[in-house]
């Protein structure tokens, strides 16, 4: 099938000029787990050329309530490889390159350099490792975007290579390398507790995701990126972000 008849519906809402600059456009992907994962398969139906998947994990049996690739077959096999293989199945014409190492001090200069704009879904749990990512993409004149699934709703963050930092807005401790997590969110959701919120960021307990959120996240996060891409509207940038709960009905650009 040529790319054209692909990607034929996006037509009245993405011009052909559009179209052709998502083709020629690199993005890094850093996490192919929850978020990510799910935003490579988006981008991937909306006609980016290449994409770059980061990942040093391998999937897990509680991964399949929500990650995208994830299934009976693809337990313990890499999150990108298994990832890179759905999305070929999707456009054979796509490039594909993948990281099994994940970003690390060694790679992150020259993933960073291949691409147009990088996708931070790193752990929540290795602020270290996204501030190197993050760090990096400021050197090299890059945007940062970044989604993160909370509750039964989504929090989508830009930071421009100018701005607000990632170290700032998450009050980053470089001497133990902490972040605040709260800070992923605007204000905690009225559906969950203030002792299970305490046992989660205690590390007590995982953080809950579920599957509504993770799409939730990527439909958004692919939207952003794709309006960037094709300068349709700039990003919502740091401090501000937008916050959308799907239960409570709430939508913020904070």
């Amino acid at each position: 099938m040529e790319r054209n008849e692909l990607f034929a519906r996006n037509k009245g809402l993405v011009s052909s000029e559009d179209q052709q600059r998502l083709w020629e456009t690199c993005i890094l992907i850093a996490g192919t787990g929850g978020d990510g994962g799910l935003l490579s398969e988006r981008l991937a139906r909306t006609g980016i050329g290449h994409l770059i998947l980061a990942d040093p994990e391998a999937f897990e049996p509680n991964n399949i309530n929500r990650q995208y690739g994830a299934n009976r077959l693809t337990i313990g096999v890499n999150k990108a490889i298994a990832v890179a293989k759905e999305l070929a199945l999707i456009n054979p014409s796509m490039k594909i390159t993948v990281c099994t190492e994940g970003v690390t001090a060694e790679n992150v200069t020259g993933l960073v350099r291949q691409a147009d704009l990088v996708v931070d879904e790193i752990e929540y749990t290795m602020p270290a490792t996204s501030v190197l990512l993050h760090r990096t993409a400021r050197q090299q004149g890059k945007h940062v975007f970044m989604g993160a699934n909370i509750g039964w709703g989504a929090s989508i963050f830009c930071f421009p290579p100018e701005g607000q930092t990632f170290e700032q807005h998450f009050s980053y401790n470089e001497e133990n390398g902490t972040i605040n997590p709260l800070a992923y969110m605007r204000e905690k959701p009225s559906y969950i507790t203030s002792d299970f919120a305490d046992e989660v960021l205690a590390g007590i307990v995982s953080m809950p995701a579920v599957a509504a959120s993770v799409s939730l996240t990527a439909a958004i996060l692919a939207s952003e990126i794709t309006w960037f891409i094709t300068g349709k509207r700039k990003p919502v940038t740091v401090p501000q972000f937008i916050s959308i709960d799907l239960f409570d009905l709430t939508i913020h650009k904070s």
